[in-house]
Formats: structure tokens, sequence, C-alpha cells
């Protein structure tokens, strides 16, 4: 297992190598007419690529191939999808790049991705150590819905904006950030996975914490779910922003998934509280499920709407 400051090395040793993989596949990459692919190229990070909710079952379900698969950090899909690198990729669905790139999210007419409404997560020793956490998080949770997420995410991803700075402006415009101090304030730490969105959840998160008095071990940024919940588990984080839709099918192993994202919240709550002794705040209203892109242009050219008809498409040829 790997510790947390290996674990933040190893995510810039995957940056790396994934820039020089986007040249490499850049090299064989050129821009025709809108509909003109010869090669259906698909582009993914690492993590998609192997889990139960991801690519492989995907193919299955729709009953199609990519005639190849890249993978690269999740950062670099959406420039690839959009300099003409590869035909489609995958994403998430409050990615402000997506519509700054003249990209579409192909419509999931199988309802195959589960719904990810995040939550702040803590242990029960962290929550009865500072049971103002729930109120402290609380606002936070009801204030990001959708366009919110996909304005912070732009923000980052397309204006280059400073994570942190993004992160406390907008907790001051919905006027979070009040200065009253928590009485329990003590040490706490605080992690996130490496994309942009849960590095944003992870800067709110600090960012309120301080504000309330607490001290805050910055442990944000590992190198993907699996790291950051055993990091939870094992005491090295303390708090930490989950998607619902993961916790259902990869943590808690179950095949089938939940559409539905209050079932689905009250169904991650009650398990992971029984068998991981995880408490599960209040979720978020807005869904950053997994999507499937293509350019725009070449969505509209061969009509392309939905997953079915790009798996038709590719089966046709």
């Amino acid at each position: 297992m790997l510790s947390l400051k290996q674990s933040k090395k190893m995510t810039t040793l995957v940056a790396i190598i994934s820039v020089f993989a986007l040249l490499l596949v850049g090299c064989a990459g050129q821009a025709g007419a809108p509909g003109e692919i010869d090669d259906w190229v698909f582009a993914t990070d690492h993590e998609f690529s192997v889990r139960p909710d991801g690519l492989p079952e995907l193919v299955q379900v729709y009953g199609f191939e990519f005639d190849d698969v890249e993978v690269m950090d999740l950062g670099i899909t959406y420039g690839a999808l959009r300099e003409h690198q590869v035909a489609a990729a995958m994403g998430f669905s409050t990615d402000g790049r997506i519509a700054a790139f003249d990209l579409v999210n192909l419509v999931d007419d199988k309802n195959f991705f589960p719904v990810y409404n995040p939550a702040p997560v803590v242990r029960t020793d962290v929550i009865e150590q500072y049971p103002e956490l729930e109120e402290l998080m609380q606002p936070v949770s009801d204030a990001l819905d959708t366009d919110t997420m996909l304005e912070l995410n732009a923000s980052v991803d397309v204006d280059g904006k400073d994570v942190t700075q993004v992160a406390v402006d907008w907790l001051n415009s919905e006027g979070i950030l009040t200065g009253e101090q928590a009485e329990n304030a003590g040490e706490i730490s605080v992690g996130s996975k490496e994309f942009t969105e849960q590095l944003l959840l992870g800067a709110i998160t600090i960012a309120v914490l301080e504000d309330a008095g607490f001290d805050v071990e910055d442990n944000t940024n590992l190198s993907g779910s699996v790291v950051v919940r055993e990091a939870l588990l094992n005491g090295d984080v303390d708090i930490y922003w989950e998607y619902t839709g993961t916790a259902w099918l990869t943590y808690l192993e179950h095949e089938e998934a939940i559409t539905d994202s209050q079932e689905c919240y009250e169904a991650v709550k009650q398990e992971d509280l029984e068998k991981n002794d995880l408490v599960w705040l209040d979720y978020a209203p807005f869904n950053n499920t997994y999507t499937i892109m293509m350019r725009q242009a070449d969505a509209d050219a061969l009509g392309i709407e939905s997953i079915s008809d790009l798996a038709d498409h590719i089966n046709e040829r």
C-alpha cells in the first residue's frame, strides 16, 4: 500500500507520463470534415478502464468495441478529444470543459451509469469527536447544484484560476465563511482524489474547517478512489467527499446500479455505517456521473445522440 506522500508522487508521475502519451497519440490525430472518422479510438483514464461501472462492462452492455483504447490522465481526455487525437472519450458530466471545448455528452439510454452524488464521509470516531462537522458542511452540500459545480470546474479547467482561490471566492459569495469558531475545533485531516472537482471539494472543506478554527492537514490530491478510501479507513484522512455510486459499486461491491439519488444515498449510508463505521453526511444535489463524449460536430454529422447510436455506428461500418 502506498503512503500518502508516495501516492502524491505517483499522481505527478502519471500526469507526466500522460502528457507523453497524448503527444504520441497526437502524432496520428488529424482533423477531417465533421463525421470523417477512420479509427474509433477511445480516451480513458486508468480507473475507468478497469472499474466495474467502467469501460469493460459498458462495451458489454452496449455490445460494441472501440478500435483502440488510449489510457491517459483524466484531465487530458478532454483535450485529446477536442484536438481530434481520439474519436470519443470518457469524462465527468459536470466538467466545464465539455461545453467550452464544443463536446457533447451522449445519452446513456440503457441507464448503465449509476448516480454519483457526492457527500462528505467521515469515520464514526471523527464525528463523535467533532459533531459540529455535520452543521458546518450542511450549507456547502445544499449549495452545490449542477450549475454551480459546472461553473466552479470551468473556472479552474477553462479559465486557469487557482483551485483554492475559486473555492474561497465561492464560499464568500454564498456567505458560508462566517468566522464563527467551533467549540471543539482541533486537528483534522482532509483528503481528496486528484481531479479538478475533487480538488475543489477538498479546498472548500479545508477553507470551511479553517474558518471554524480547525487545524487542518491537507492530504488532498491523492491518486484515485481506492487510495483515498484506504486513507480514510486507516486514519490518515478524517474527511473527504465521495460519490454514492462509487461506494455502492466499488467499495460495497454491488453489481446492479441504483439510478435514484435518494435511494442510492440511503442504501450506501446504511451499509457503510454497518460494515465500515463510516458516516455519510448529507449529499449535494449535483450528479457527477461518468459520461461518454464526442465532438459536437461529429455527433451532429453522424446523427449520434446516445451510446446506443454510437455502438450501432461502429458495428455497422
